[in-house]
């Protein structure tokens, strides 16, 4: 995202625009970078129905974890019943360290109140978090 607002305002600059209008473009593209670090996050529950009574961590994004045994001082491998996806990202979830094994990708707002019905209840072990407009 960086490399392609310098390209933005450098591009701005080389065609004339004046330097406040290369600013104000800079600071706009600042502005979404911070929208988009507030929206994209994933939460990860412990217990099925986000049960905010037991274990939950929010995870910020972008984020790729290739082990989830020591995240935020807790052991996560093995133990998600369910997730809140936030609107700006898009998570994948792995049944195995190392983004392998099955994988589940969620959409950015998605709520799975029970990863049962998806077959992978306590079977996430690895993840990537990644922001809309970002790769």
């Amino acid at each position: 995202m960086r490399y392609a607002t310098w390209l933005l305002v450098a591009g701005m600059c080389a065609l004339g625009a004046g330097h406040a209008q290369a600013e104000t473009m800079r600071q706009q593209a600042d502005t979404a970078q911070q929208l988009l670090q507030k929206t994209c996050w994933v939460d990860v529950f412990e217990d099925t129905k986000f049960d905010a009574d037991d274990p939950h961590i929010r995870i910020p994004g972008p984020a790729q974890l290739s082990s989830l045994k020591d995240l935020q001082g807790r052991n996560w491998n093995n133990e998600i019943e369910s997730v809140i996806v936030g609107p700006g990202a898009t998570v994948h979830a792995y049944s195995d360290k190392d983004f392998k094994g099955t994988e589940l990708a969620f959409t950015p707002g998605q709520r799975v109140p029970d990863l049962a019905k998806l077959d992978m209840s306590d079977e996430i072990e690895s993840m990537k978090v990644a922001c809309d407009g970002q790769h």
